[in-house]
Formats: C-alpha cells, structure tokens, sequence
C-alpha cells in the first residue's frame, strides 16, 4: 500500500520496478510481488552496508535473487 509520505521519486523507483517484474509475476500480485522484491532488495543493502553480511557473495545473492524472481 501506498504511503502518501513516501517521496514521489520513491514511487516513481517502485513504477518501475513493478514494469519490470509485470512479466515474470504470472498468476501473482505485481504490487505484492514488487513490494516483497523491494523489501529483499533493501534488506542485502542495509545488511551489506552494516557489514552483517560477507561483501564476498554480493554478486551471487544478487544473482539468486534475481533468478528467483525472474523465472
């Protein structure tokens, strides 16, 4: 859902996203599918950021990641 806080650039980003994931969302809520790809997104940069998670593997948890949401 929406907040009517969040920065129009903010919106505009998560727009795109969502064009972006439309194809592979098949019988799944794009929104929900946007917002949970988003949330992953956000959650390896923040952990990566405070150094939770090894810098080593960025590239394969994005891989993972992405494949996971692309089939």
């Amino acid at each position: 859902m929406r907040s009517p806080e969040t920065p129009a650039p903010l919106h505009a980003a998560f727009d795109e996203l969502a064009e972006a994931i439309r194809p592979h969302a098949g019988n799944d809520d794009v929104g929900l599918l946007t917002e949970t790809f988003w949330a992953a997104l956000h959650g390896l940069t923040m952990l990566a950021r405070g150094g939770r998670i090894p810098s080593s593997h960025r590239q394969h948890r994005l891989e993972l990641l992405l494949a996971h949401f692309t089939r």
